[in-house]
């Protein structure tokens, strides 16, 4: 439902906005929004708003500026600091990476030589690592490093 416009809403709102109440109007406008209901309405709505405003600027608490200030620079220097450490970060990441890597390289290279040594005990004649041959732990130890090192690659990427 549309209500109806008066075509002196704006020179009203033009004298209020320019600081004007509703009797220190000029007296045709006056007797005009006394007549109108559209008028007096606006009148109405605009100083409830402005009471509002009022009241809502004296109640505010505004934090001093130099406090605002030294947020705004420890803000900066915590931004800056972390893109200083960025390529420390990704050098530390890779490393672990490559080192889980060579450790779990060695451990299935080494497997062999741990299983002939332990092959002494009963418990450990029928292990897996036992019955499979040299080519088989190459090939497990490359895709374990792979997969380590498509996680640090995923991880790097995930904080970005």
């Amino acid at each position: 439902m549309k209500l109806p416009s008066c075509e002196n809403e704006a020179r009203v709102l033009q004298a209020l906005e320019s600081g004007l109440k509703a009797e220190a109007m000029e007296a045709p406008l006056r007797l005009h929004v006394a007549g109108c209901p559209s008028c007096a309405e606006l009148i109405s709505v605009y100083e409830l708003f402005q009471h509002d405003s009022a009241e809502l600027c004296a109640t505010a608490r505004v934090p001093e500026a130099g406090r605002v200030w030294w947020r705004a620079t420890m803000a900066a220097r915590r931004a800056t600091a972390e893109r200083a450490l960025r390529p420390i970060l990704i050098a530390e990441k890779t490393a672990l990476a490559v080192s889980a890597g060579a450790l779990i390289a060695l451990l299935i290279f080494a497997a062999p030589w741990i299983a002939e040594q332990v092959s002494h005990t009963s418990a450990l004649k029928g292990a897996f690592v036992l019955s499979l041959p040299l080519s088989s732990l190459v090939v497990a130890s490359f895709s374990g490093f792979i997969l380590v090192l498509a996680g640090a690659i995923y991880t790097l990427w995930a904080e970005k």
